[in-house]
């Protein structure tokens, strides 16, 4: 069971400004500059993009997108045919994008922390849960496809 606690966009918020307090008092050495900071954009709007089209596909089999709520539908189509979580990797590539963007080493130091907690905090519990309550199905879908990429 999962505790009501700070939603996984809350956490990539903290974390996103955490990294711009990093870049901006101790910056550590800068690794892209303008224009090149730039490339940020690809894996934030991608990212983006696949947290949009996963929700998408909750709301259409009218599961909840809430992880500490029952669902009542076991999703495995569009992109969670390659992730499990493509709404949590949308938010790490979202992550990964800014870090980008921000250009200096310091917040890409970050980068690790939104998977390790989302996946203590969310995951294993949701994953436990699926398996409880959609049985054998669910344990051949998480063999077949991993947990993040």
């Amino acid at each position: 069971m999962i505790r009501k606690v700070l939603p996984p966009p809350a956490w990539a918020l903290f974390i996103a400004l955490a990294m711009l307090a990093l870049h901006r008092f101790w910056p550590g050495a800068t690794l892209l500059t303008p224009p090149w900071t730039a490339v940020g954009a690809l894996p934030a709007a991608s990212g983006l993009a696949l947290a949009i089209a996963a929700a998408r596909l909750f709301v259409k089999a009218r599961t909840a997108l809430e992880p500490w709520k029952q669902p009542t539908a076991f999703v495995a189509t569009g992109p969670y045919r390659l992730t499990r979580n493509p709404m949590y990797l949308g938010l790490a590539s979202g992550l990964l994008g800014f870090a980008l963007w921000l250009g200096s080493l310091t917040p890409m130091l970050l980068l690790p922390v939104f998977p390790l907690v989302i996946t203590h905090m969310f995951i294993r519990p949701e994953e436990a849960g699926l398996e409880a309550l959609f049985g054998e199905p669910y344990r051949r879908y998480k063999a077949r496809v991993r947990r993040w990429i």
